[in-house]
């Protein structure tokens, strides 16, 4: 009777075991919380690594393309202020001779048309412009050498014709007034000049069949489009734009 009573005053005997039970799966799940806790904040703290990091590769990026604008601002004012420089310096070496030639203001190109250049319908250069020729090449090639032989990329013989005739038979004709005006350049019959081993390797002979040049009223001036035209090529110059 009495062990009745006591246990009913003290209670179930397994009472005492309910805090520390309770306690200890209070502590797992503040645990549990802390770790989820702590996985996002790692989370957070990664995608903010990951986001400074691809800001950054931007920014880089930005940097990088800012310096090639810039660098290609001061390539094209550097090889456009050249380019000004020898169309000044030809225009002055050549105001006061006899040349029938035309020299282009924006690219220097200088053209030779006129009927005396070349039989019709052929590639062989006449006389009188073979005189012109001599007359022209050693002063041409001294202007360019002298003094801008480091800046200078190819020399460009270019050959065009008018609108007589086919597209095909106009570039092949072309092709061959641009190739015979290079071999004369380069031939004993020309002679000596200076710089003529260097022209040897850095000039080109090209043809063009569709160039033509208009009169004012739009009408193809078929004298002006048969011509032979040299040109200068700088350094760089393609990366910069087309000079065409």
């Amino acid at each position: 009777m009495n062990n009745k009573y006591k246990r009913l005053v003290e209670g179930p005997e397994n009472d005492n075991d309910f805090w520390p039970s309770f306690t200890d799966l209070l502590a797992t799940f503040l645990l549990v919380v802390l770790l989820i806790l702590i996985a996002m904040i790692l989370n957070i703290h990664k995608d903010n690594v990951a986001k400074g990091k691809e800001l950054n590769e931007k920014q880089d990026k930005i940097e990088k393309q800012e310096k090639e604008i810039e660098e290609k601002e001061q390539k094209i004012a550097m090889i456009t202020g050249l380019r000004k420089d020898i169309i000044v310096s030809m225009q002055e070496e050549f105001k006061d001779t006899n040349l029938d030639i035309e020299i282009d203001k924006q690219t220097g190109a200088i053209k030779f048309s006129n009927d005396l250049l070349f039989e019709t319908g052929k590639s062989v250069i006449r006389p009188e412009f073979k005189q012109q020729l001599k007359q022209f090449i050693p002063v041409y090639m001294d202007l360019l050498y002298s003094g801008y032989e480091e800046h200078l990329s190819e020399i460009v013989v270019e050959g065009h014709t008018d609108n007589v005739g086919s597209f095909m038979d106009n570039l092949d004709l072309s092709q061959q007034r641009a190739f015979s005006v290079t071999k004369f350049i380069l031939s004993d019959e020309l002679g000596d000049f200076k710089y003529k081993d260097k022209v040897k390797m850095d000039i080109t002979a090209n043809g063009r069949s569709e160039t033509m040049l208009k009169k004012v009223d739009g009408v193809v001036d078929k004298k002006k489009s048969r011509r032979v035209e040299f040109k200068f090529r700088l350094k760089n110059y393609s990366d910069v734009y087309d000079e065409e």
